[in-house]
């Protein structure tokens, strides 16, 4: 099989590395956006009449605009991986045969492998400031939770604040779960099963056909309670041990609250990009909107024409508004990315 090429951006970061080489004092910065789970026709400047997205109009009146995508990977990680490192997902292992084909516990071992190459490592090299803020859902460790072989700050980033696994329904209390199909067939069908299996001795036993001792209903019982107590448990425990947020190598909130949420991710932004201004920056702002659970600060909520999902796009597009002030007094000339992913 042939070489594949990088994309396009790759490329483009590659050749303004050699010009920076030549011109270290005019080094752009770079700011990349990446969209969960937006669709393309949810901006205004992709055509939508109803959902208020002027920053974002903004970014693209002011660039270009692309109208032909191809994905790596319809899910979360894959996709990533690929859009890290500038590779199809299958050849660093970040592809799956599974329908799951994301990583949803943080107890995970998986994760990008450290010999990729990312183009944080590339920008960091060259004496750039990285940041990544939001979601990484590309792994955290590999042998023990301290050894963070695979966060964010052992692939080329200095500086991360935000989510190492995903955004997940579970994380919000009433939202539901992403396991009603791993619930179904490992608990309500093996239940059916044993009231099946219960009543059917219990008839035969009660017509003579079969003597069935006590202790065999008991052993039944409190297997049916032993399934009920083990499935609790998981939707008790999942919160508080895979919702969580971090800063660099320390979780500073768990589980996660998604109380002003976006907000927080957005000062954070505006934070480094501030005390960025004498060096060159790049800095990956990775919203958890708007993928489920859907969320939106007070100031967002219910305001839109589109319920919760017009709610959380409107509220990611005040966080573009907001992050763009401060960097445009820090770097007019700033060089900016805009990515919209599809999948979980």
């Amino acid at each position: 099989m042939g070489c594949l090429s990088p994309p396009p951006l790759l490329l483009l970061l590659l050749l303004l590395l050699c010009v920076a080489r030549g011109h270290a004092a005019s080094r752009p910065n770079f700011v990349l956006l990446m969209a969960d789970d937006l669709g393309i026709g949810d901006p205004g400047c992709y055509g939508n009449k109803t959902l208020r997205t002027p920053n974002i109009d903004r970014l693209a009146a002011g660039g270009m605009k692309l109208t032909q995508h191809l994905a790596a990977a319809p899910l979360c990680t894959p996709s990533r991986a690929a859009f890290m490192t500038g590779r199809y997902p299958i050849r660093s292992g970040m592809a799956s045969r599974s329908r799951v084909g994301v990583f949803i516990f943080s107890a995970s071992s998986g994760g990008l492998p450290s010999s990729e190459i990312t183009f944080a490592r590339l920008l960091k090299n060259q004496g750039y400031s990285t940041a990544l803020i939001g979601k990484w859902h590309l792994g955290t460790s590999c042998h023990n939770k301290t050894d963070f072989c695979h966060h964010p700050l052992s692939h080329g980033f200095d500086y991360f604040y935000g989510l190492t696994v995903t955004n997940l329904r579970d994380c919000k209390p009433g939202e539901g779960t992403v396991f009603t199909t791993g619930i179904q067939l490992l608990v309500f069908i093996p239940l059916q099963v044993l009231a099946i299996t219960m009543v059917t001795l219990a008839v035969l036993n009660w017509l003579g056909l079969l003597r069935v001792p006590r202790p065999v209903f008991f052993c039944l019982l409190f297997l049916a309670a032993l399934i009920l107590g083990l499935l609790l448990c998981f939707l008790h425990y999942f919160r508080p041990l895979n919702c969580f947020l971090m800063r660099n190598h320390s979780i500073t909130q768990q589980p996660m609250s998604y109380e002003n949420l976006t907000q927080r991710l957005t000062a954070d932004a505006v934070r480094f990009i501030q005390r960025s201004a004498e060096k060159p920056f790049l800095l990956v702002l990775s919203y958890l909107h708007v993928h489920t659970a859907l969320f939106a600060s007070p100031e967002f909520a219910g305001h839109s024409q589109h319920g919760a999902y017009g709610d959380a796009a409107e509220e990611m597009d005040w966080s573009v508004g907001r992050w763009l002030r401060p960097l445009s007094r820090v770097s007019p000339n700033v060089m900016l990315f805009q990515r919209a992913k599809a999948g979980g």
